[in-house]
């Protein structure tokens, strides 16, 4: 059995480097790595979010997918319908409904066109107005995205890839040296004390003498220790162990989702009234045109890798492979011995990290 992990107060990376299984304390909760030396952690590989863009047998690309694009787009152009529903139909005829118990006997429809004149600006105006909102939202996300490129894992070299924001020099950094953690951060809102995950990795950067870190917020434990072993097991097995490529969304996705609505319909497993829903919403956010910009979204921020990468990533001969490191091999027998006779990743290296549950160890 391996000693219990060590304790520290330090979060400096470069002054101090952690080991797999150690647990770290900073000023608002407390950290447990999983590398470097990525062992097995037991956990299910998943890729929840969909930012697997690429999956072979040479390489892992993990970046951000334009997976919910089509709903941020749905969301802003019904902010502007609404708008235009309101001012113009249901503020007038909710005034013209008021106006028929009145003393001076005039109509519904004088009460209507007076508050539709006053409408009609307001509309234009609130249009207008949600119309920038929305639209910066959708095109900013977009430009962000396109600014960063994918974290590429080369399974065949063990080596990754990462580009640092608004450069084009990659920085490339051995398998095994790869830093992660998974932490939890603890605050008060006043009402009860809230716990946040993050999921992180950090990479080296020698030239320029500092440590990339990367994280990324996660529902729960679970889920960041999914992500990890699902690269880590891209990378130690193969792509056949580990989630496939994400889907990404455009016209096609509007297409399967109103086939999966009829079949619901179909199988009574939505009503008359959830179909009519499914089209009254979807007309009121202009039908197929939010699932095109997702799919602008996907061909523009998709940014292509430099020509040295390109070679970088080009499929080595068998006889050609990295293998990994005989401490890594040694490492990795004995947890998954340990996992066979029933431990998991926390008790196994006695780590004080009270934030993980329980996890059954996954078939190997």
């Amino acid at each position: 059995m391996p000693s219990k992990s060590q304790k520290t107060d330090d979060f400096d990376l470069k002054k101090l480097r952690p080991a797999a299984g150690e647990t770290r304390h900073f000023a608002t909760g407390e950290a447990v790595f999983f590398s470097p030396l990525p062992v097995p952690t037991g956990q299910t590989p998943m890729d929840l979010g969909g930012s697997f863009l690429e999956v072979n047998d040479t390489y892992l690309d993990v970046g951000s997918s334009n997976f919910t694009k089509s709903f941020q787009v749905r969301v802003a152009v019904s902010l502007i319908t609404v708008t235009w529903i309101l001012c113009l139909l249901v503020a007038p005829t909710l005034a013209g409904l008021a106006g028929l118990n009145n003393p001076f006997g005039r109509s519904f429809w004088y009460y209507f066109s007076e508050i539709f004149k006053f409408g009609l600006w307001m509309s234009l105006w609130g249009g207008l107005s949600a119309a920038i909102l929305g639209g910066y939202a959708v095109i900013s996300t977009t430009l962000k995205k396109a600014r960063t490129r994918p974290i590429r894992f080369n399974r065949q070299r063990r080596e990754v890839c990462f580009f640092p924001d608004g450069s084009d020099e990659p920085v490339i950094q051995p398998w095994e040296d790869t830093v992660a953690w998974l932490s939890v951060s603890t605050g008060s809102t006043g009402v009860g004390v809230m716990s946040n995950y993050t999921f992180g990795m950090a990479i080296d950067n020698p030239k320029a003498d500092t440590v990339h870190f990367l994280t990324q917020e996660v529902m729960t434990p679970i889920h960041g220790l999914g992500k990890w072993e699902a690269i880590r097991v891209y990378m130690e097995k193969g792509p056949q162990f580990c989630p496939g490529k994400a889907p990404y969304e455009g016209r096609h996705t509007f297409d399967k989702e109103r086939e999966d609505m009829r079949e619901e319909y179909q199988h009574q497993e939505r009503s008359l009234l959830g179909v009519g829903w499914w089209y009254l919403s979807h007309f009121i956010s202009l039908w197929r045109i939010p699932y095109w910009i997702a799919e602008w979204d996907h061909r523009y921020s998709m940014k292509a890798l430099p020509d040295s990468i390109d070679e970088w990533s080009k499929p080595l001969p068998p006889e050609q492979w990295a293998q990994p490191s005989a401490a890594l091999k040694e490492q990795s027998a004995k947890i998954e011995k340990a996992f066979a006779n029933g431990q998991d990743f926390m008790n196994y290296f006695k780590a004080d990290f009270n934030h993980l549950p329980q996890q059954e160890p996954m078939d190997s």
